[in-house]
């Protein structure tokens, strides 16, 4: 019964969330883009700027804009740094406030005059971007990108939860003064429980301390109570960290609460996949290099208390919505009736089929009465 109510639970905590928000998204772009590749490009093939450059040198990059719509379009450009989501994916262009640490931010070596343009029907644009290299020694990989965002005009917000957006395109910017880069590296910043989007998590700090990227990382991770008793696994493969970020990997809980106490976790991460690779994950995918770290993380009485209190899941569990009990109830008598119905003309063609048992010349009044 307790599973069955969690399992109500996530379900009207996602329709709920879902209710909330009106997002309107086009499925395909009016526009496609596409980068020219200056002589500093150190592989021409690739759809991204790859660039090799001094400390202070500038130049300019120019990107081609094509409008393939028979209309005209606006478009917005935004430059910005590379980091790594909470789900272990590089956005290119993210947030200002979630890349403040970086040593060098590529959205700050990147400039566009013109950030807003309107492109006619069938027509491309060059668009020109500065691009200059700081000044400061850098071993390594300086990310960052793009994004080009279409701008509608004519699109109007009726409800104060409705969200207008379009499809944008991010595209990627890499730039390094030498050839050489650092190997790979992952520094562990622990764990906390904490909660994400109302529910509650385990959330893992991990920090690439390197300027290149962590490619196809994958980690497990595993948390106990101080009697051993596992509270949470969970695993995930196939991600990457931007150079010099970090990732805030959330475990969900999923309507489990917190229970005040010490938690103990033990975490392993692979990652450069390599066939001929040194160390072997569980699933037999080989990788150049593998950690572990091991965490605690400690909850009072009050903290856990307030996280169960706040966490979404739990709450529709316990307090499920009038209108939610109302559909429940409604779905079991519609059932009901449906499964009577289709039992009651089996036993009309079938008296002596052992489903409803009553008396026998009850049957044969009944099934007199329907004969004529």
């Amino acid at each position: 019964m307790k599973r069955m109510k969690l399992l109500m639970a996530l379900l009207v905590t996602a329709f709920v969330s879902l209710a909330s928000q009106t997002v309107s998204a086009d499925n395909s772009m009016n526009y496609v883009v596409s980068p020219q590749m200056p002589d500093n490009q150190i592989d021409k093939t690739l759809g991204f700027y790859n660039l090799k450059a001094n400390p202070g040198a500038s130049q300019t990059l120019y990107v081609t804009v094509q409008n393939v719509a028979s209309k005209d379009i606006k478009i917005h450009i935004e430059t910005g740094s590379a980091g790594t989501t909470a789900t272990g994916s590089v956005d290119n262009v993210m947030a200002a406030d979630k890349v403040k640490e970086l040593p060098v931010k590529m959205g700050e070596l990147l400039s566009v005059e013109h950030p807003d343009i309107t492109i006619k029907a069938k027509t491309s644009v060059d668009v020109p971007v500065k691009f200059t290299m700081t000044k400061q020694k850098v071993t390594g990989l300086i990310a960052g990108g793009l994004r080009f965002s279409e701008v509608d005009d004519t699109s109007s917000v009726t409800n104060n939860n409705a969200i207008q957006t379009k499809l944008a395109y991010a595209l990627a910017v890499m730039a390094r003064q030498s050839d050489d880069l650092p190997k790979p590296k992952l520094d562990f910043g622990g764990a906390k429980a904490s909660q994400v989007d109302g529910q509650n998590v385990v959330k893992l700090t991990f920090n690439n301390v390197t300027s290149t990227f962590v490619n196809r990382l994958a980690v497990t991770a595993k948390v106990t109570d101080n009697k051993g008793k596992t509270v949470k696994k969970f695993a995930q493969s196939m991600m990457q960290m931007a150079p010099n970020s970090t990732m805030n990997w959330a475990m969900q809980l999923q309507g489990k609460a917190f229970k005040a106490g010490t938690y103990h976790v033990a975490t392993v991460a692979y990652y450069s996949q390599n066939t001929n690779g040194k160390y072997k994950a569980a699933d037999g995918t080989k990788y150049n290099y593998k950690q572990t770290f091991k965490s605690t993380f400690t909850l009072s009485a009050n903290q856990a208390q307030k996280l169960n209190r706040t966490d979404a899941v739990q709450n529709a569990a316990n307090h499920l919505p009038v209108w939610a009990w109302i559909i429940i109830v409604l779905l079991v008598i519609v059932f009901g009736l449906v499964a009577f119905i289709i039992l009651w003309f089996l036993k009309m063609r079938k008296p002596n089929l052992a489903i409803f048992v009553l008396p026998a010349k009850w049957w044969r009044k009944m099934t007199h009465k329907a004969e004529k």
